[in-house]
């Protein structure tokens, strides 16, 4: 079995999905080096995925925010030349008609979630299409029970056709990494989308303007990204995984607002690096995390402060046995046991 993998809309860099695409077949690789895989690119994330098999579409790939960026006929030619027996993709940009079969992926549903509050007629389109990819999927790999809900809630999509594939973590991030930022700093990680709650972060951090604490935001450009972040924040868009995990083990907290997580990895990275963790209980945060945050709510900057003051005043000692025990209960999400769960969803097949 050969799978080819649809990353034509991946941005290069460091998100939720690159991390499950690179990781999880790192681990097939060795596991099952008897099921190769080739990543479909485009001009953009070519280079990032160096090292891998990787089949370049040098048509032309388009900016949409659903379905797949290419023309569907192209897509299936390039997918029978490479060879391929089955296609991997997100749901957000799978093919409409599959001319082989397809595995598909759910990281998150907020792009379903925002047209079906508004039912407009070409919102309504744009379910009726994702319920009949869906429906023609074999099986669809969701990286937390909080999405296997939704797409039952959502998609009416059966229970037994839904793989659930906890993201692994790095050992990298559970490895001694050293600071190269000044200290004390507090760390947001993730892209400036609107579900981040990039506002009520930066609301949150005025509240805290007696304490010398900075404030690095990592992750890629969203559509909150701001030409001026003002003087006491640092905007990173990328770095390595190794300086990231060290971003992680010396800040005074990370903050999580989020109103919308479906995958837990900034959560699962944060507990495993031992840092005091500070997020809503939304969507699949409580299911991997439990009691080891420090809870708050989101809708309100106010109560987020107080949460990370919390944080911030934790003795020594407390934050030393908090940081041990979120360390370990981490530690049982590995990238293996992810290979594993996905690998079950093409033996439906």
């Amino acid at each position: 079995m050969r799978i080819g993998i649809n990353a034509l809309p991946l941005e290069p860099g460091y998100c939720g999905e690159t991390v499950f695409l690179r990781n999880v077949f790192a681990q097939l690789r060795e596991l099952q080096p008897e099921t190769p895989a080739v990543f479909f690119t485009s001009d953009k994330n070519h280079d990032f995925f160096a090292g891998w098999d990787r089949a370049l579409f040098k048509s032309p790939v388009n900016a949409t925010q659903t379905g797949l960026p290419v023309s569907e006929r192209e897509f299936a030619q390039a997918l029978s030349h490479a060879g391929v027996d089955v296609v991997f993709s997100s749901l957000q940009a799978a093919p409409a008609k599959p001319q082989i079969p397809l595995v598909i992926y759910a990281m998150d549903l907020q792009f379903i979630t925002g047209p079906l509050s508004k039912p407009r007629w070409r919102d309504k389109a744009l379910v009726k299409r994702v319920m009949q990819t869906c429906e023609t999927a074999l099986a669809i790999v969701a990286p937390s029970e909080f999405i296997r809900r939704q797409l039952l809630e959502l998609l009416d999509v059966p229970l037994n056709k839904v793989v659930v594939a906890p993201l692994g973590v790095s050992e990298v991030f559970a490895k001694p990494q050293p600071c190269w930022v000044q200290q004390p700093y507090l760390l947001a990680v993730g892209a400036t989308r609107p579900s981040k709650n990039i506002h009520g972060l930066l609301k949150a951090f005025e509240f805290l303007e007696g304490r010398p604490h900075n404030l690095i935001i990592a992750g890629l450009p969203g559509e909150h990204e701001r030409e001026d972040w003002g003087p006491r924040i640092m905007r990173i868009q990328q770095c390595p995984e190794n300086a990231l995990a060290g971003l992680y083990q010396h800040c005074e907290a990370v903050i999580c607002p989020s109103f919308y997580e479906g995958s837990g990895v900034t959560a699962l990275e944060a507990m495993r690096a031992g840092a005091q963790l500070v997020t809503g209980r939304v969507g699949a945060i409580p299911e991997f995390a439990g009691n080891a945050p420090i809870y708050c709510n989101p809708e309100s900057p106010a109560n987020i402060a107080s949460a990370i003051q919390r944080a911030i005043d934790i003795e020594p000692e407390k934050r030393e046995r908090r940081a041990l025990y979120m360390t370990n209960a981490a530690a049982e999400y590995t990238w293996e046991n992810c290979a594993w769960k996905t690998l079950q969803a093409f033996r439906l097949r």
